[in-house]
């Protein structure tokens, strides 16, 4: 039990961990690097195999958990119905809802910040490639400029001729 739970928390805190550097205000050059990284891992044919068991494991252990937290919990002895012994929700009980409970959220949590991740990463690819055309769009833009600096000073010698003759 204890070792499911620290490979999940561990998981959990490697989502964050991830989430946190990706959307930190990173230089472009930073941002490209882990966009090929990513890209390179996820079109790795047995990283998204692995990726999509543990996932379907923790969907797993977070539905089963939801059902299991669902216990109804009762604190009083019900009067009307005498027949009812036990009436009282005992001790073990509550703790296995607790324990339920602890795993819906850490195994929620996880999920969410998977698709958050993938979310993010959506996001930087299109950073990247817009930054990518900028600049090459840049490129074909100062050429521009300079052709039109060029004809630029070719009609302001024409004007210059002309001031100069008349």
């Amino acid at each position: 039990m204890g070792v499911y739970l620290a490979a999940l928390f561990s998981l959990l805190v490697i989502e964050m961990a991830i989430l946190f550097v990706l959307v930190l205000p990173l230089p472009q050059r930073m941002r490209r690097w882990l966009y090929t990284r990513y890209n390179a891992i996820s079109s790795n044919k047995k990283f998204r195999t692995y990726m999509i068991g543990i996932m379907m494991l923790v969907g797993l252990l977070f539905v089963d958990s939801w059902k299991r937290s669902q216990v109804k919990v009762s604190t009083y002895r019900d009067q009307k119905n005498s027949f009812v012994i036990n009436s009282v929700t005992p001790v073990d009980a509550l703790a296995s809802r607790a324990y339920n409970q602890r795993n819906v959220y850490i195994s929620g949590f996880i999920i969410y910040f998977c698709i958050c991740i993938l979310t993010v990463m959506s996001i930087l690819r299109r950073i990247v490639e817009w930054n990518d055309k900028v600049k090459a769009g840049d490129a074909i833009l100062r050429e521009r400029l300079k052709q039109k600096q060029k004809y630029l000073k070719k009609l302001q010698r024409k004007e210059l001729c002309r001031e100069k003759r008349s």
